[in-house]
């Protein structure tokens, strides 16, 4: 990194210009030198977070998501930065060997106080289990939809008894109605609830309230942008191989090759189309399923292929009233075509207000209407891409025992696929430039808003959990959070100055936060007490947080437990050991602080 930086330094006093000579002075040169010093050292710092490892200066100079970072932790002078982006970007990217981000893209003044929130953790979690119920109940139609949609090439079909009647005379042979329609295809339970069809005319209505919620599902597990999600053809999902078969000298198969699923989307770089690439988990695969599956069905009534210009959200349009005059195109997710929709109608509670004021201070959405109580909650497909990238990638320490199963599996996955130091990670989700002869990963890629979130979705869980919870804390960081605790409530600190410290000691890696069994822990790096199970090693620990709750939890479970072995066995002496310590410490320190209150 030195040598990089040392090139640099070469590179802006040989090629860049500048000033009235068209030469740089020792007073600028020493400005640069000293942001491009913080700029090495953010690159190392990222050692601590797992996800991201030590940045090049390459990597921060042209990942929008990791330059973001850098500006905001260390907050470098403006002008500065601004002066040697421009500079090097005047060097040209055969020298430096990669194209220099532009930096009249970044706000280099103030950090924008209107960016979207990250959706709240009830309301977030809300969307997650609707979701995956309404995906439950459309999935049994999967081998239906193309048969029963491609039934409406025939005008009449599906209409009243009353209307075909006038429109083919009383001696005609009649063409079922929808709900006998639904029963023929054996869709009638697809075809309830919040996909009620009562009639033919609210066909295209309902179709296109299956399209937004499956769209949804692609949005909340993928990150992906709007306009990406809407540009995938029918033809978008395929797997890549990540992990080679393991032979043996002889040849033998030991393991398998590993594949993992990945949605693909046609995208704009360097002027020309590529193809950008995300990881899809099994929710997603499903989502797919579903609408390609009434994708097939609508194309037949366009009577187009079924190819990669084929989209993947077809307009349901065509069953219409005016089915002459549509056009083969996009989907169009408007507000009023969706606002009746189960995932725009969560309401706002205060708690989800308080949630929101915790995670940006700076804002106030007491006094903002769009986020008042009692309303809908104003969703948007670009709040999904940062809450994706915060509770993703915190799933191991946030405890949301509501959460599905299948979004708990698929954090595990990102969490391996997204790091930054997985040797596949550009092969898999990156596209192959022909000039430079390699793969190259997105720049705007989710990837790394994924690995730079964890650090403050720790600090913001972190104070969440522990200063705004009304149970006493104990143990070693515990003590001290207590203390701070009652130094806000005093009046003598401000919660963002808490916060701001928080956040900067996460992401220096001096400390860490995931739930334990009593309660916490801020240690840093593995624990081997942990791993092995010995959770009353936490009573010692410098690092635990200790709470009464869990406390008396655990000797309430270790007392039954004791009731399953015999006096004599091994396993009687160890859990007897446990509550042993357990009692004594909560006698010591829990009991007699009580008491003294």
């Amino acid at each position: 990194m030195i040598d990089d930086v040392k090139y640099l330094l070469y590179c802006l006093i040989y090629f860049a210009g500048g000033g009235r000579r068209g030469t740089l002075s020792v007073s600028t040169l020493s400005q640069y030198w000293m942001v491009l010093r913080m700029a090495m050292k953010f690159c190392y710092e990222q050692k601590q977070k797992r996800l991201v490892g030590v940045l090049s200066l390459e990597q921060l100079f042209t990942v929008p998501v990791y330059l973001a970072a850098f500006i905001r932790e260390q907050k470098p002078v403006g002008k500065v930065l601004t002066g040697i982006l421009r500079a090097l970007v005047s060097v040209g990217g055969n020298r430096l060997g990669y194209a220099v981000l532009n930096p009249s893209a970044f706000d280099l003044k103030a950090p924008d106080s209107k960016q979207h929130p990250v959706i709240p953790t009830r309301i977030y979690l809300s969307l997650i289990n609707v979701t995956g119920d309404l995906i439950d109940q459309l999935h049994p139609g999967l081998n239906r939809f193309e048969s029963f949609i491609e039934c409406f090439a025939n005008e009449h079909y599906g209409r009243t008894r009353i209307r075909q009647k006038k429109d083919l005379g009383y001696n005609a042979s009649f063409h079922p109605d929808m709900p006998q329609a639904l029963k023929d295809h054996d869709l009638s339970a697809v075809f309830s609830g919040e996909f009620a069809c009562a009639h033919k005319r609210h066909l295209q209505t309902v179709l296109l309230k299956m399209q937004y919620t499956l769209a949804t599902v692609v949005h909340l597990y993928t990150g992906m942008r709007d306009q990406e999600v809407m540009r995938m053809s029918y033809i978008c999902l395929s797997d890549k191989i990540a992990q080679e078969a393991v032979l043996d000298d002889e040849g033998i198969l030991r393991d398998k090759s590993q594949s993992v699923n990945i949605l693909s989307t046609t995208t704009k770089f360097s002027g020309y189309k590529k193809e950008s690439t995300w990881f899809a988990p099994d929710e997603v695969v499903k989502a797919i399923e579903i609408a390609k599956a009434i994708c097939r069905g609508l194309a037949k009534l366009y009577k187009v292929e079924l190819d990669d210009r084929c989209p993947l959200f077809l307009n349901p349009s065509i069953l219409s009233f005016t089915r002459g005059k549509a056009e083969v195109g996009v989907t169009s997710f408007s507000l009023r075509s969706t606002q009746e929709s189960t995932l725009r109608l969560i309401l706002i509670k205060d708690e989800d207000v308080k949630e929101l004021c915790q995670s940006d201070p700076s804002r106030d959405f007491h006094n903002d209407p769009e986020f008042a109580v009692g309303q809908p909650w104003p969703l948007t497909t670009h709040q999904f891409r940062r809450s994706l990238a915060f509770y993703g990638s915190s799933s191991g320490f946030l405890s949301l025992p509501t959460l599905r199963t299948q979004f708990k599996h698929m954090t595990i996955q990102m969490a391996r696929y997204y790091a930054n130091n997985y040797e596949n990670l550009r092969t898999i989700f990156g596209y192959y430039d022909e000039s430079r002869n390699e793969f190259l990963l997105p720049r705007n890629h989710f990837a790394f808003e994924y690995q730079m979130a964890m650090p403050m979705a720790v600090a913001n869980q972190l104070i969440a959990d522990l200063l705004f919870s009304e149970e006493p804390l104990f143990g070693g960081t515990g003590s001290y959070m207590e203390k701070q605790k009652k130094r806000l409530q005093a009046g003598e600190v401000r919660i963002e100055d808490v916060r701001a410290d928080t956040e900067q000691r996460v992401k220096n890696g001096a400390i860490s936060y995931r739930p334990t069994l009593l309660g916490g822990c801020t240690k840093v790096g593995r624990c081997d007490s942990f791993l092995l199970g010995d959770y009353t090693e936490c009573l010692t620990c410098e690092g635990a947080i200790i709470k009464r709750s869990n406390l008396d939890a655990a000797i309430e479970d270790a007392t039954e437990e004791l009731c399953n072995y015999p006096e004599n066995s091994g396993e009687y002496q160890i859990v007897r050991g446990d509550i042993e310590r357990l009692t004594a410490y909560k006698a010591r320190l829990i009991d007699t602080v009580e008491l003294s209150l």
